[in-house]
């Protein structure tokens, strides 16, 4: 019986509130930093400049990284508006019912975990978004030294709620870093747009 829920964060849970080429232009304005249309083709280079950093800690040696590639600016005051931005509750977009479907669940009993490769800002980010008062658990690669595909992640999420890894469903937007690093771990996965495309149809994984 399925008895525990974990939540990946970006891609699944969470959204940013704009496309993140925008808010890095829209943040810019004052330093030199080319307009969105510039940036966006830049960011998928830059996160894989990225790649090279572990989102351990605050995470800032891989988001400088992520900014200076991707807008061609590495001033530090820049940067650091961009740092701050990302920890106000109104730069994300939570997944339409997510919160009704979660609250639906724990009423049935269900443990929910949010499973996540974030830095240190997302436990006061969900804090601000309301998310952390209906979740029992934040399991963060930023707070923890653990990033997801290392399945070892997962079995600290089971561990936090009290569960067999048999007995929890992963919901991620990854195929690998999500859904198989989750069923290495014993874990049940769903890929997140595909095996499940909206939060609503959570509980139809939980019954029996």
């Amino acid at each position: 019986m399925t008895r525990a829920l974990l939540l990946d964060a970006g891609g699944t849970l969470l959204s940013p509130a704009e496309p993140v080429a925008q808010t890095y232009a829209r943040l810019g304005k004052g330093f030199a930093v080319p307009g969105a249309a510039a940036i966006a083709p830049r960011l998928r280079a830059a996160f894989a400049a990225g790649a090279a950093w572990r989102q351990i800690g605050d995470g800032r040696p891989f988001w400088r990284t992520v900014v200076a590639t991707a807008t061609g600016c590495d001033d530090p005051d820049y940067f650091e508006r961009l740092y701050a931005w990302y920890v106000r509750p109104d730069a994300w977009r939570l997944a339409p019912g997510a919160r009704e479907a979660v609250g639906a669940l724990r009423a049935r009993g269900v443990g929910v975990a949010v499973v996540s490769n974030w830095d240190t800002r997302l436990r006061p980010l969900l804090e601000g978004m309301g998310v952390a008062a209906w979740i029992d658990a934040l399991v963060c690669s930023g707070e923890l030294g653990l990033e997801k595909p290392d399945p070892a992640i997962f079995l600290v999420a089971c561990a936090a709620l009290g569960v067999a890894p048999a007995d929890a469903l992963h919901v991620g937007d990854s195929a690998q870093a999500d859904v198989a690093a989750a069923r290495a771990a014993g874990c049940q996965a769903a890929l997140w747009d595909h095996d499940l495309t909206h939060m609503g149809a959570l509980g139809a994984w939980f019954t029996g």
